[in-house]
C-alpha cells in the first residue's frame, strides 16, 4: 500500500480491479457483464453502483484501494448464490505494467526477421512437431486493407477494425479465394489462380487405387450456405445439392449400413461433471423456496454416491438408445488421441493408459492373461456394486446430516435432486434425462435411495451461463467434453489442473494434491536416471507441457516434448489421468463420433479414417461426375437419389 492509499505490485506497478474488462477467471467475460445481467439474483449489489462509479469507462478498471476493495468484496461474496469468498478476490485484480520509452519489444511476441520469416518468442518450451502443430493459423494481414479498416472509436483511445468482415475487406490466400459473402447466410470460394501451389509441382499425390499421380484440389468451386433444419438438409442431399449429410437420430436405422455412410471418430469424451462445491449447494438449500424436508442436493458431493453413479449405467446401451453415432467412454482421454504423430500411435493403446482405466474401475489386471484382456473386461456397469455403494452413501449422508430417516424405514426422507445445466432444453437433453431417471429407478431398487434420486433440467441458461453456473455450483451436472489437440494428449492435463480452465476449480485445487512418481530425469539423449519425484498435480501438468517447475527442495524439472523421453511423458500422463478420475468430479460416459452420408458425386481417396489426415478433406476429394454430368445423373434418377 502506497502513501497515496493505492495498492502496488511488488514490481512497483499500480494495481486495479477489473470491473469492465474480460477475465480468464470468468472465461473471458467481465464482472460488469455478469452483475448487470444477473443483478441481485447472484450478487450483493449494495456497493455495485459505487464500484461502477470508480471504474474508468475507457479502460474498465477501478484503482485498487481499501474502499474499492470493499466494494468488490461486497459484490462477489455478499450473496451465497455466486459462491465466492475473499480468497477468490485476487482473480479480479490486474497489474498495470508500463514500459520505459526505450524498452525493446524485440523481447516479446512476434517480430519479422526476414522478407519471408517471422520469429516467435515463447514463454515455455515448444519444439518439433508440437511447434508446427500449434502454428495452424498465422498473423499475416494484407496491409493496405488492414490499415484502411482501422478506425478510432469516437471519444475513446480504443481502435476497432473491420478487416475480414466482408468480401470487400478480405484478401484471400491459399488454394481458394472468397468470391461471395453474405453474413450469416452464405459464402462462395473459387480456385485462387495466384496461389503458388498450383504451379510448383509439389501439390500432387499418388492414388493408391491405380498408382497414378493426380493434382491436389480438384474441386474448382465451393458454395456454402446456412441451413439450420436437418430435414431440409436431408432433402437437399437426396436431391444431389449437398456433398454430405450428417445423420440424425431418426436416420440411423435407415442409413447406418449404407455403403455411402462413414463413421468418423472424434477426440471428445463426454463426461458427467459433478458439482462438489458444498458451500454453494448449502447456500441454495437456504433459499426460501427450498424444502429440506423433501429435497437434498448435498449428497451428490459424497465420494460413495459418485462411485455408485459411476457404475450405474451401461454406457454402450445409453449410446445405442440416445446417440447411436457415439460409443461408450471410459477414460478422460478419447480413443482418437495420438501421442506420436510420426507413427500414429494412440495414447489409449499404451500400457500407461490401460492401467489408468484399470485403477479407476478397480480391475486387478494382474489377474488376467494380459493387460488388454483386463481392459476388455471393463464395462463401467455393475448393478450389485452400485447398490452397495448407494447403501453406503445413504449412511454417509445420514452421518453428515445431509438427509434424514425420521420414520426409521431405512430409506431417505429426501429426494436427491440433480439439476442438469442446460443451455437450451433440447430433445437430446430431454431424452438423456429421461434415460438416466429410468435407469436410476432400476439400479436403486432395494437400496435406501430407491425412487429417491431424480435428475431435472435447469431453465434454459444460454451460453456461456450453463457452463458458468455449473462451475459456480449453481447447477449440479452436465454432459461436458473438451475437443482439440488430437495430436497432443499431454496438453489435456491443463484442463483438469489449471483453475482458469477447470470445471471443478471451486472445489478441487490441483496445486494442493501431491503425486509421487518414479521417472527418468536424464532427458532424451542421456543414460536413464530414475528418480522418485514429488510434485503437485498442477506442477506435473505444467512440467509435462514444457514449463520448468521446482519441488519443495528447489530442484527443477521439465518433462516437455523434446526434453523428456516419450515413455516418461506417458507415465506422467497416465498417472495424472488416474488421479483426476479418482476425484469422481468427472465420470466418463460417451466417446464422441458422427456418421454421415457422402454424395455419390464424389469419393474419398482413402476410406479409412486417419486422425492426422481425416479422409483427405477437400485436398484429396475426387469426382465421379463433374457438375453438368451430375445434374444429368440426378435427373435420370427421378430427381431424388437412393442411398
Amino acid at each position: 500500500k502506497g502513501d497515496d492509499g493505492l495498492y502496488y505490485s511488488k514490481s512497483g506497478y499500480p494495481m486495479y480491479i477489473s470491473v469492465g474488462t474480460g477475465l480468464a477467471w470468468l472465461n473471458g467475460n467481465s464482472l460488469y457483464a455478469y452483475v448487470e445481467t444477473y443483478g441481485s439474483a447472484y450478487f450483493d449489489t449494495t456497493d455495485w453502483a459505487a464500484l461502477k462509479e470508480a471504474m474508468d469507462p475507457n479502460t474498465g478498471l477501478a484503482p485498487l484501494n481499501d474502499t474499492t476493495y470493499g466494494y468488490l468484496l461486497t459484490t462477489i461474496t455478499g450473496n451465497a448464490a455466486w459462491g465466492e469468498t475473499e480468497a477468490d478476490a485476487c482473480n479480479y485484480l490486474i497489474e498495470a505494467v508500463t514500459y520505459e520509452d526505450d524498452y525493446s519489444f524485440d523481447n516479446v511476441g512476434i517480430k519479422q526477421t526476414g522478407e519471408y520469416q517471422i520469429t516467435l518468442i515463447l514463454e515455455k518450451s515448444l519444439a518439433g512437431f508440437n511447434l508446427l502443430y500449434n502454428l495452424s493459423g498465422n498473423w499475416i494481414v494484407y496491409q493496405p486493407y488492414y490499415d484502411a479498416c482501422m478506425n478510432q472509436v469516437e471519444g475513446t483511445d480504443a481502435w476497432a477494425s473491420t478487416y475480414n468482415t466482408s468480401l470487400e475487406t478480405t484478401m484471400s490466400y491459399g488454394p481458394y479465394k472468397m468470391t461471395y459473402f453474405e453474413p450469416d447466410m452464405a459464402m462462395t470460394f473459387e480456385k485462387n489462380d495466384k496461389w503458388f501451389g498450383y504451379t510448383d509441382g509439389k501439390h500432387v499425390y499418388q492414388d493408391p487405387s491405380d498408382d497414378l499421380v493426380y493434382p491436389m484440389y480438384q474441386t474448382t468451386k465451393i458454395t456454402t450456405r446456412v441451413v439450420p433444419e436437418a430435414d431440409t438438409r436431408k432433402l437437399m442431399f437426396l436431391k444431389g445439392e449437398l456433398m454430405g449429410y450428417g445423420l440424425q437420430a431418426a436416420d440411423f436405422a435407415t442409413y447406418r449400413d449404407s455403403e455411402y455412410c462413414y463413421a468418423t471418430p472424434s477426440e471428445t469424451i463426454f463426461f458427467f461433471v459433478f458439482n462438489g462445491y458444498l458451500e454453494a449447494i448449502q447456500g441454495r438449500e437456504k433459499e426460501e423456496d427450498f424444502d429440506k424436508t423433501t429435497t437434498d442436493i448435498e449428497t451428490i458431493t459424497l465420494d460413495s454416491f459418485r462411485r455408485a453413479w459411476a457404475v450405474s449405467f451401461d454406457k454402450e446401451a445409453f449410446c445405442d438408445e440416445i446417440s447411436p453415432s457415439r460409443s461408450g467412454g471410459y477414460g478422460l482421454i478419447g480413443e482418437s488421441y495420438i501421442y506420436d504423430p510420426e507413427t500414429g500411435a494412440r495414447y489409449r493403446d499404451t500400457d500407461q493408459a490401460k492401467k489408468a482405466l484399470c485403477d479407476f474401475y478397480s480391475v486387478d489386471w494382474t489377474q488376467f492373461e494380459s493387460l488388454d484382456a483386463a481392459v476388455d473386461s471393463i464395462t463401467g456397469f455393475d448393478v450389485e456394486t452400485a447398490r452397495e455403494l448407494y447403501t453406503q452413501a445413504f449412511q454417509d449422508a445420514l452421518d453428515a446430516g445431509f438427509i434424514t430417516d425420521l420414520d426409521g424405514d431405512g430409506k431417505s426422507d429426501q429426494t436427491v435432486t440433480i439439476t442438469y445445466s442446460a443451455s437450451e432444453v433440447t430433445d437430446f437433453i430431454k431424452k438423456t434425462i429421461q434415460y438416466f431417471n429410468d435407469r436410476l429407478n432400476e439400479v436403486t431398487v432395494g437400496t435406501p435411495f430407491e425412487g429417491k434420486i431424480v435428475m431435472i433440467a435447469s431453465a434454459p441458461l444460454g451460453d456461456p451461463a450453463w457452463s458458468d453456473d455449473l462451475k459456480a455450483g449453481l447447477t449440479d451436472t452436465c454432459l461436458c467434453g473438451w475437443s482439440g489437440s488430437a495430436l497432443n494428449p499431454f496438453s489435456l492435463t491443463d484442463l483438469y489442473t489449471n483453475p482458469i480452465r477447470q470445471y471443478d476449480a471451486k472445489w478441487f485445487n490441483a496445486s494442493s494434491v501431491s503425486l509421487t512418481l518414479d521417472v527418468n530425469v536424464a532427458g532424451i539423449d542421456n543414460e536413464p536416471e530414475i528418480k522418485t519425484v514429488t510434485l503437485n498435480l498442477k506442477q506435473w501438468s505444467d512440467a509435462l507441457n514444457g514449463t520448468t517447475v521446482a519441488d519443495e527442495a528447489g530442484v527443477e524439472y521439465c518433462f516437455g516434448d523434446g526434453i523428456a523421453d516419450v515413455e516418461t511423458r506417458l507415465d506422467i500422463l497416465g498417472a495424472i489421468e488416474a488421479e483426476i478420475l479418482s476425484t469422481y468430479n468427472y465420470i466418463p460416459m460417451l466417446q464422441d463420433g458422427s456418421m454421415a452420408l457422402l454424395s455419390k458425386q464424389v469419393y474419398y481417396v482413402v476410406d479409412d479414417y486417419n486422425p492426422v489426415m481425416g479422409r483427405g478433406g477437400i485436398t484429396y476429394l475426387k469426382y465421379n461426375y463433374e457438375e453438368s454430368a451430375w445434374t444429368a445423373y440426378v435427373a435420370s434418377q427421378g430427381g431424388e437419389l437412393d442411398y
